[in-house]
């Protein structure tokens, strides 16, 4: 009997995010009977633990120091060969550092790395590590051509190391019908005006002040929206205190990070996701498959997934008088709703499942790509 493939998932949390959601449903979805799999956490565990945990995988953390460890790449490296690990998949910048040095250390023979994006140039060290790390990787993952270009335009990392696999979740999850009265009311959210929602991390990337801005037209048109606001993060304080500036206090509600994304997902009327960069976001993945609209902007990767007037709206970062018009045009348009909602479901179950995608990646684990 052939012996399984020992592969560690490498990540620096298990938090509630994008990436950690990819590493999820790669656990969730791979072959077990060809991969013996486990995570291991370089900064601290997270929320998503327990849904690993539960899959019966193990997760491991690496003892944190206080300041900069600059030998945690030992650590790792100890921790392979302690768990006899044949490949590694990490995702961004620490994890692809010290993951490969380790791997050097252990003789582990195939690394695979993800870049998830993010806003390029990135800082030159960060940069010079990262293409330096590429020369031991087997193959290095963007999740959208957009992010691959990147890559290779600023990194410098070879062509022929490079390969798209758009990021894909667990559709079943997002399929239940919810109780709507019910949702909004455990929300606090009163009467039965229009809701309109997001779930991010709270930081520049994701453009949260620009929906905040765009708040007082649209409610103005469509009297009695909510937006919901679901996620913690480095401006969560800035972003309230504008909120309150602006007398938005009744309109909007922060709810922070919640595990119960499918549900809120279901109530929302649209998903709107007005960020500054992207790579391919989970989170709009995510409302495809639960037959949400989307109103997000033309960065990125975002069109790998949204195209405009099929499934959602796309629009110019950094404008919430477009945003608000868009926003508006569709609360009071529930047939074209309707029709982004089912075109979108439609989309995803072509392209953005986790079973396409962790078949993407058994492939380079298995170095058949």
């Amino acid at each position: 009997m052939q012996r399984k493939i020992r592969l560690m998932q490498i990540t620096h949390d298990l938090a509630i995010g994008g990436l950690q959601q990819v590493v999820v449903n790669l656990c969730r979805t791979i072959d077990r009977e060809t991969f013996d799999v486990s995570v291991l956490c370089l900064r601290k565990l997270g929320s998503l633990v327990p849904e690993v945990e539960r899959l019966g995988i193990k997760v491991n953390m690496i003892p944190q120091k206080r300041n900069t460890d600059y030998i945690a790449f030992m650590k790792v490296a100890r921790m392979l060969r302690q768990e006899r690990i044949q490949v590694i998949h990490t995702h961004n910048t620490q994890p692809f550092v010290d993951g490969t040095l380790a791997a050097m250390l252990s003789g582990v023979r195939t690394i695979v790395h993800t870049d998830h994006a993010r806003d390029f140039p990135d800082k030159r060290r960060y940069m010079l590590a990262e293409r330096l790390m590429s020369h031991f990787a087997y193959k290095v993952v963007g999740v959208s051509d957009h992010t691959s270009k990147n890559l290779i335009q600023y990194l410098k990392i070879p062509a022929r190391k490079i390969i798209t696999i758009p990021n894909g979740i667990d559709g079943s999850r997002f399929a239940d019908e919810i109780d709507k009265p019910a949702k909004r009311q455990e929300l606090g959210i009163p009467g039965d005006g229009p809701i309109i929602g997001v779930g991010v991390r709270l930081d520049q990337q994701k453009g949260l002040t620009y929906l905040l801005q765009a708040m007082p037209m649209i409610v103005r048109q469509v009297p009695g929206t909510t937006l919901v606001i679901a996620g913690e993060g480095p401006i969560e304080y800035e972003l309230k205190c504008q909120a309150a500036e602006m007398g938005l206090t009744g309109s909007v509600k922060w709810i922070g990070p919640r595990l119960d994304i499918p549900d809120l997902l279901k109530l929302f009327d649209l998903y709107v996701l007005p960020s500054n960069w992207e790579g391919l976001p989970v989170c709009l993945i995510e409302a495809m498959a639960a037959g949400c609209p989307i109103v997000t902007t033309d960065v990125g990767g975002v069109r790998t997934a949204i195209q405009s007037g099929y499934n959602g709206i796309l629009l110019a970062p950094k404008d919430p008088q477009g945003l608000a018009k868009e926003t508006v045009r569709l609360l009071l348009d529930s047939r074209t709703r309707q029709i982004y909602a089912a075109n979108g479901r439609r989309l995803f179950e072509q392209r953005f499942t986790a079973e396409k995608m962790t078949r993407a990646y058994e492939r380079l684990y298995l170095r058949q790509t």
